[in-house]
């Protein structure tokens, strides 16, 4: 038989072995690059204070893909470590009950051994953070709700939250008090803290850690997911 490979059944293992600390340094500190460039050299017509979400976003995809990724900026973003980058790529739920869920953002590893490559990145999502787009309805709901429910990133242990801030919102207490008034939805295991490893900017907060329970099973195992980590990268727009 020519293709006799096919016999041998795959052993299923889910999660995904989780992604080093290091790596996610490495695309934290390529998101400020991109996000810097984007301050200081603005296309014309962009209003980085004001554009809506979706503007923002593609603004820095474009950057993030064009003048950061493999160009030397940051040291190690390139491609020996990833394989490309995307935005709202279509990715299926945990259960098959969606198969068309788009993160905002989302980037290739080279070299992991993953039951599910297709699944195997960093995924983010992206949101604005203001008056009019609250913490606890837009961030936390259309946010973080979505990695603990298991829309996308149901193979992986970490993730990274992205925030386009204005008016003096800060982490603590923003994100702290929201995610204690939806913990009805939002299951958190202990309060967000800051990354030993990361450090402010002027155009960023360091970066901080929430765990959150996750309450699905893995339809292949009928194991249950194991608990998120998400890292937040609150980004300045003003």
């Amino acid at each position: 038989m020519p293709y006799g490979f096919y016999d041998k059944p795959r052993v299923i293992e889910l999660p995904h072995p989780p992604v080093a600390l290091a790596v996610f340094l490495t695309v934290e500190a390529a998101m400020l690059a991109a996000w810097n460039i984007l301050r200081v050299r603005r296309r014309p017509g962009f209003d980085l204070s004001n554009a809506d979400e979706d503007i923002v976003t593609q603004e820095l995809y474009e950057v993030l893909s064009d003048q950061v990724f493999d160009k030397g900026v940051v040291g190690g973003f390139d491609r020996e470590l990833f394989t490309d980058i995307n935005r709202e790529s279509k990715f299926r739920s945990y259960n098959y009950a969606h198969l068309d869920k788009m993160p905002d953002l989302n980037i290739g590893l080279v070299g992991r051994q993953a039951f599910y490559p297709s699944q195997d990145r960093i995924f983010m999502e992206c949101k604005p953070v203001d008056s009019t787009h609250t913490v606890g309805k837009h961030y936390c709901g259309m946010g973080i709700f979505r990695f603990v429910r298991g829309e996308y990133a149901w193979t992986m242990t970490s993730v990274l939250m992205i925030g386009y801030v204005r008016e003096d919102y800060r982490i603590v207490p923003k994100l702290t008090d929201a995610l204690k008034r939806v913990s009805h939805e939002i299951s958190t295991i202990g309060d967000p803290y800051q990354c030993s490893k990361s450090e402010a900017s002027l155009i960023s907060e360091a970066v901080y850690i929430s765990h959150h329970a996750r309450r699905f099973e893995y339809v292949e195992t009928r194991l249950a997911a194991p608990d998120i980590t998400i890292r937040h990268l609150w980004l300045r727009r003003d």
